[in-house]
């Protein structure tokens, strides 16, 4: 195993960073198969058609501001269904998952506390829990969320074959082998491609992990929150026409929610929900305020993946992406918001 390989995460991503993507890139590693990959990408506006357009849908206390987007591309034909998304806690990379079966890690840069590019693109097939790959394997490697775990490995979501496998990454890297996480009898009987969307570890050290479109009632989706000793259920109030994709911590302890929307004539749209901590202690389903819903014009794709970090000076950066289906017609958006509103100064 190569140092890079072996390294502490530094907060997840010093075992990715592009020095080991080099390394990655020299070994050419024959078990995993992990390598570098060609990658491009193009800034993209909130609004194309207005610059003007870069704070919206203010609720309550809390606003989110346009930080700076990329569309993001690759000839690499494993790029693309991008479906959970990690990033470090510097802003420096990214960690996601696809719903192909295959890791995905890349730098990020940053100018002015604004996204902008990319670059050290490597992809690893995952692997199940006798270390062989899933990648390619719809049924096994649909993954659709992550989340960093209290003990620093990265939990994964996956649907059609619904469940949740660990990896500790931070000690073998793309070669840490699937370990099962219990979540509750009931998972199986989630609807096929409707399965666990969107995983969050708490500060309790629980795991909040909730369904696509598995539905407990007409306006409620199904999830669990497993502790160690316990699961209890819980329930999403549905805002139709959108669905759940992902979620994600605040540093406050609340939790961003990303939703999606698609049909032939509206097209694809997004929405971000802010849900107070407290609310996880009550029997009432989940539900909060919109903080962001994109409108008419604005840049949007397939939404899937959301992720949180804290900048030293306490500033609170949301970053989303989106699945592109291996779709010519849909692209990688890496879109950057910043919540304000939230402790953090504007």
């Amino acid at each position: 195993m190569s140092l890079c390989r072996a390294a502490p995460f530094l907060v997840l991503m010093a075992a990715f960073l592009p020095a080991c993507a080099q390394a990655e890139e020299r070994a050419s590693d024959a078990n995993t198969g992990a390598g570098t990959s060609p990658v491009s990408y193009g800034q993209v506006e909130l609004n194309p058609s207005d610059a003007n357009d870069t704070l919206r849908a203010p609720s309550g206390n809390s606003t989110l501001s346009y930080r700076g987007g990329l569309v993001v591309r690759s000839d690499d034909k494993r790029f693309g269904g991008i479906s959970g998304l990690i990033v470090s806690a510097d802003g420096s990379g990214l960690m996601a998952v696809t719903d192909t079966g295959y890791w995905l890690t890349a730098s990020l840069t940053h100018e002015a506390n604004s996204l902008s590019g990319i670059g050290s693109l490597t992809l690893a097939p995952m692997l199940d829990p006798d270390g062989q790959s899933i990648a390619g394997n719809k049924r096994q490697g649909d993954a659709e969320a992550m989340t960093l775990l209290a003990d620093g490995r990265i939990a994964v979501s996956f649907e059609r074959n619904h469940r949740v496998w660990a990896y500790d990454v931070t000690t073998d890297g793309f070669e840490a082998t699937a370990q099962p996480i219990n979540i509750s009898p009931n998972l199986k009987d989630a609807v096929n491609n409707k399965g666990l969307e969107a995983l969050a570890s708490l500060p309790d050290g629980s795991l909040l992990a909730i369904t696509e479109g598995t539905m407990v009632a007409e306006d409620q989706i199904k999830g669990w929150r497993v502790g160690s000793d316990t699961t209890a259920d819980v329930t999403l109030r549905r805002i139709a026409p959108f669905d759940l994709t992902d979620i994600a911590l605040l540093p406050s302890g609340d939790l961003l929610t990303l939703e999606r929307r698609f049909s032939t004539l509206g097209g694809v749209g997004a929405q971000i929900r802010r849900i107070k901590a407290d609310a996880l202690d009550e029997a009432a389903p989940l539900d909060g305020d919109i903080l962001y819903r994109s409108t008419a014009g604005q840049t949007v794709d397939n939404m899937e993946g959301i992720s949180i970090r804290t900048s030293p000076d306490g500033r609170t950066f949301v970053y989303v992406v989106s699945d592109d289906n291996f779709n010519p017609l849909q692209r990688t958006l890496l879109l950057m918001f910043e919540l304000h509103g939230d402790g953090t100064p504007n």
